[in-house]
């Protein structure tokens, strides 16, 4: 089967969430993506995208963040990239669910759905920049 991809640059203002989520969905439904994986990473763009603009930069300036999908049946990878500081989510600590919600400390929710929803991620710093890998299997919902 074909390989096929799709790359966005988007600079990190919160506007452009919905840029790849739209671009993303276009993309999924030409190539037959069910609605459930759709929605999926809709939701990991949202977590990912939002993390990256409000905690990656230490100035207001503009960045560009680099976004590859790539199908290959039947699995759908993402690569993003960003020139922020380093920062690898995956070792955060998922939320305790014993802790009642006045206990828990504030955060690691998204990254926790995350880890949930794709069946593989990965994280690396590539010189000046972080790159996070998702793998979501289509066959699996």
């Amino acid at each position: 089967m074909d390989i096929l991809t799709l790359e966005l640059r988007v600079e990190n203002r919160y506007t452009e969430i919905e840029r790849v989520n739209s671009e993303f969905n276009e993309f999924s439904r030409k190539n037959g993506f069910p609605d459930p994986v759709r929605r999926k990473f809709n939701t990991v763009f949202d977590e990912l995208l939002n993390n990256i603009i409000s905690y990656a930069f230490r100035d207001e300036g503009i960045h560009i963040i680099k976004i590859q999908v790539t199908y290959q049946a039947p699995s759908v990878t993402v690569e993003i990239s960003d020139d922020g500081i380093p920062f690898n989510l995956f070792e955060v600590a998922p939320p305790d669910p014993h802790l009642n919600l006045a206990e828990r400390p504030v955060g690691g929710l998204g990254i926790h759905l995350v880890r949930n929803m794709m069946d593989s991620y990965f994280y690396e710093r590539i010189g000046h920049r972080n790159k996070t890998t998702l793998i979501k299997h289509i066959g699996q919902q």
